[in-house]
C-alpha cells in the first residue's frame, strides 16, 4: 500500500516537474512576438507573408506589382519575381499549414503554433523513448528535447521550416511505433498508420530536399524490421503518405508549374521575354535531386562539425559518447535500440557531409559562430538523436544514489545545471542570443514606423540587408552596392519615388555620390534621417 502511495506521489511530482518545464519552454518561445509582425531573417518575414497571402487567396502567387514587371530586382529576399508577382524562394509547406489554420485563429498564431507543436513532440518523444528503454529516460529525454539550445532557439524563431520538419517525423514515428489510438479503440488501426504516413508527407511538404535520406531510412527500416510489418497498418500509411506528398506536388505544380519544382529550383524566363508558363527541363530537375548540391568536402565539414556540432554545446557534447554506450549495452530491446543508433549515426553523418561541405556566412562578420548560423537548423535532427544518449547518461547517474533521496537531488540538480546552460546559450550568448535579438526587433518596429511616415506605398527602397523591416510595406531593392543597381536607378526614379536605406555615409562618402558617382547619372542623393548607425536617403532627379 505504501509502495502504491510513494508511486503515485512520485508520478504526480513528475506530471508537475513537467508542467513547470513546458511552460518555461512555451513562455520563452514568445521572446520575440511583437505587434509590429517583424522577424528575425527574410526566411521567416516570407513564410509569414505566403502564409497570410494562402489565408486571404487560397494561393501563393502574389499581386501583380508593375514595378517589378519592369525590374526583376525588384522583390526581398527569400522570395522570387516572376514578372511581377511575387512566390516563395523555398519551400511551401509550412507556408500552407499555418496560413490554414490562421484562416480560423488569424496570423497571430503564427508565433504560436511551433512552440505547441513540439510540446505534443516532446509527449511523443517521451513515449518513443520508454517503449525502448523505460518511463524515466524517456521522461529525461522530453525534457532535454524541449530545452535542447537548438530546438529552443528555433522554435522561437517558428516561421523557419525546421523545427517543424523535425516534429513532423517525430510525430510520424510515434504513430507508427507506439500506435496511440489502438491503446484506445481496438479498431482504429487504420488512424496510427493513416497518420503516421501523413505525418511524414507533411515532413516532406515542410522540407522537401530531406527526401533522400528519409527514403533511405525507410528501406533501410523495412529490411530490418520486416518481419513486424503488416499490409493494414502498411496501407493505411500509403494512403496518409500518399495525401501529404500530393500536397506537396499539388502546391508545387499550382505555384511553379512543375510538382518537382520548388522556390530554390525555380528558373524565371528572362525579363526581355512575354511571361510564360513555367516549364522544368532536364537541367532544373536534375537540381532538384542533386544528391551533394554542395560538393562534397570532408575537412571542411569536419571543421564544421567541431565548431556547430561539438563545441558549440560542449556540456551537451561531453554527455553524448557516454550515453551512447549505455544504450548500446542495454539488454532490453538491445538489437532495436542498436539499430536506432546505427540508422542514427549514418543520418548524422549524411547530414554533416552534405551541409558541412558548403561554406555559409549567415552574420555579416564570418568569424561569429552563433546559433543564427544555418548549420545549426540544418543539423536539428543530430542534436535531436543526441538527447536519448544524454538522458540514458543522467539516468545512469542517478541510479548510482543509495537512496530515493541522493537520486532525486542528482537528476534535479543535473537537469537544472543543463536547463541553466542552456538557457544562457538561447537567450544571453553571443551576437543572436534573443534577448539581443528582441532588443533588436523593438529597435526596427521604431525605425519601419518612421521609415514609413517618409515613403510613400509606391515608392522603391534600395536595401542591403533591411528588406525585412519593409516588405511588404514597401517595394524594395537589394542591394545598393552593385553596377546592375546603379543603372536601373535613372529608370527607378522616372517611374517613382526612389529611396536607400542602409549604413549612413561619411561625409565623403556623400560628396563623391554627388559630384561624381550619381551626378553622371543626373541624380543626387540626400539625408532624411538617421537612426544611429544606419541612415533613410532619397535619390532623385538633379535640376
Amino acid at each position: 500500500m505504501a509502495s502504491k502511495h510513494t508511486e503515485t506521489s512520485a508520478n504526480r511530482w513528475r506530471t508537475i516537474g513537467m508542467m513547470i518545464v513546458v511552460s518555461f519552454f512555451f513562455l520563452g518561445s514568445l521572446i520575440l512576438v511583437n505587434r509590429s509582425f517583424l522577424f528575425v531573417s527574410p526566411d521567416e518575414t516570407a513564410n509569414a507573408y505566403f502564409a497570410e497571402l494562402f489565408a486571404n487567396t487560397f494561393s501563393f502567387q502574389g499581386p501583380y506589382m508593375p514595378l517589378a514587371d519592369q525590374f526583376d530586382r525588384i522583390h526581398p529576399r527569400s522570395t522570387v519575381n516572376n514578372h511581377g508577382q511575387l512566390l516563395p524562394g523555398s519551400f511551401l509547406g509550412l507556408s500552407f499549414l499555418y496560413g490554414t489554420i490562421s484562416i480560423v485563429f488569424g496570423k497571430w498564431v503564427f508565433w504560436i503554433l511551433t512552440p505547441l507543436i513540439t510540446i505534443l513532440t516532446a509527449y511523443a518523444c517521451r513515449k518513443l523513448i520508454a517503449q525502448w528503454t523505460n518511463e524515466s529516460i524517456g521522461l529525461i529525454t522530453s525534457v532535454l528535447f524541449l530545452v535542447h539550445p537548438a530546438v529552443w532557439y528555433y522554435a522561437s524563431r517558428g516561421m523557419m521550416h525546421n523545427v517543424l520538419f523535425i516534429d513532423l517525423l517525430i510525430l510520424a514515428c510515434w504513430m507508427w511505433v507506439v500506435r496511440p489510438f489502438n491503446q484506445k479503440w481496438s479498431s482504429s488501426i487504420f488512424l496510427d498508420g493513416f497518420f503516421a504516413g501523413l505525418f511524414l508527407g507533411l515532413a516532406l511538404f515542410v522540407r522537401s530536399n530531406e527526401g533522400i535520406w528519409i527514403a533511405v531510412v525507410l528501406f533501410l527500416s523495412g529490411l530490418i524490421w520486416w518481419r513486424s510489418l503488416s499490409w493494414r497498418p502498411l496501407l493505411a500509411g500509403l494512403c496518409g503518405l500518399s495525401l501529404g506528398v500530393g500536397l506537396l506536388f499539388l502546391m508545387n505544380t499550382l505555384t511553379y508549374g512543375h510538382p518537382l519544382t520548388t522556390g530554390y529550383t525555380f528558373h524565371v524566363s528572362s525579363f526581355a521575354q512575354p511571361p510564360v508558363q513555367q516549364a522544368v527541363d532536364m537541367e532544373t530537375l536534375a537540381d532538384t535531386v542533386t544528391v551533394l548540391p554542395f560538393g562534397f568536402h570532408p575537412h571542411t565539414a569536419w571543421q564544421h562539425f567541431s565548431s556547430y556540432g561539438v563545441e558549440m554545446f560542449w556540456w551537451l557534447s561531453l554527455l553524448v559518447l557516454p550515453g551512447f554506450f549505455i544504450l548500446w549495452s542495454q539488454k532490453e530491446n538491445r538489437w532495436t535500440v542498436r539499430w536506432l543508433l546505427v540508422l542514427s549515426g549514418l543520418v548524422s553523418i549524411w547530414l554533416v557531409l552534405m551541409y558541412g561541405s558548403w561554406e555559409i556566412h549567415d552574420n555579416p562578420d564570418p568569424t561569429q559562430i552563433t546559433m543564427a548560423n544555418s548549420y545549426v537548423r540544418y543539423w536539428l535532427a543530430l542534436y535531436v538523436f543526441s538527447t536519448p544518449m544524454t538522458a540514458a547518461l543522467v539516468y545512469w547517474v542517478m541510479k548510482r544514489g543509495r537512496s530515493l533521496f541522493s537520486q532525486r537531488l542528482i537528476i534535479v540538480s543535473t537537469l537544472l545545471l543543463i536547463v541553466g546552460l542552456n538557457v544562457r546559450a538561447v537567450f544571453l550568448q553571443g551576437q543572436d542570443g534573443l534577448v539581443r535579438m528582441r532588443d533588436e526587433l523593438q529597435r526596427s518596429q521604431e525605425i519601419q514606423a518612421s521609415v514609413l511616415r517618409y515613403t510613400s506605398p509606391e515608392s522603391v527602397i534600395v536595401v542591403d540587408r533591411s528588406d525585412k523591416l519593409f516588405f511588404p510595406h514597401r517595394q524594395v531593392w537589394y542591394p545598393l552596392r552593385e553596377q546592375a543597381t546603379y543603372e536601373a536607378m535613372p529608370k527607378l526614379v522616372e517611374a517613382t519615388q526612389l529611396y536607400y536605406y542602409g549604413i549612413t555615409f561619411p561625409q565623403a562618402d556623400m560628396g563623391y555620390l554627388n559630384t561624381d558617382r550619381l551626378k553622371r547619372m543626373d541624380l543626387q542623393i540626400e539625408l532624411i534621417e538617421s537612426f544611429e548607425h544606419e541612415s533613410l536617403y532619397r535619390i532623385f532627379r538633379s535640376l
